[in-house]
């Protein structure tokens, strides 16, 4: 397999086996979270809650994301938030909240990632 010089290595697949998904990386130069969703997609978004800087390392693994330990924010895959327990029924606040996220892709054991660009063939 050719893996050009803009995906990085950040884990093995061992880093994520178990009951819990989840794994602290430091990548392009930001600290992050890894982890696989229950659809088995993998998600690496900014480790720290935008809310209080809560670690997301430590948060619920559920819904396809992580939630917040401190307040229960909850981000997706993608770094989207889409839920904020606290606030009205209505509030739509939740929509314009998004953690930095990254291409990850898992090939030959280990899990790559990249800021955009196309995805390394499989071998």
């Amino acid at each position: 397999m050719t893996i050009t010089s803009s995906w990085v290595r950040i884990a093995s697949v061992e880093a994520l086996q178990g009951e819990r998904p989840v794994a602290p990386v430091t990548a392009f130069g930001q600290a992050l979270v890894l982890f696989r969703d229950e659809e088995g997609e993998l998600g690496l978004i900014g480790r720290y809650c935008p809310h209080r800087g809560a670690d997301l390392c430590y948060g619920r693994h559920e819904n396809n994301g992580l939630r917040c330990p401190f307040h229960g924010w909850h981000f997706d895959r993608s770094g989207q938030c889409t839920e904020q327990p606290a606030e009205p029924e209505d509030s739509k606040m939740y929509k314009m909240i998004r953690l930095p996220s990254f291409t990850v892709v898992e090939r030959d054991g280990a899990i790559y990632a990249q800021d955009a660009g196309v995805l390394p063939a499989a071998t």
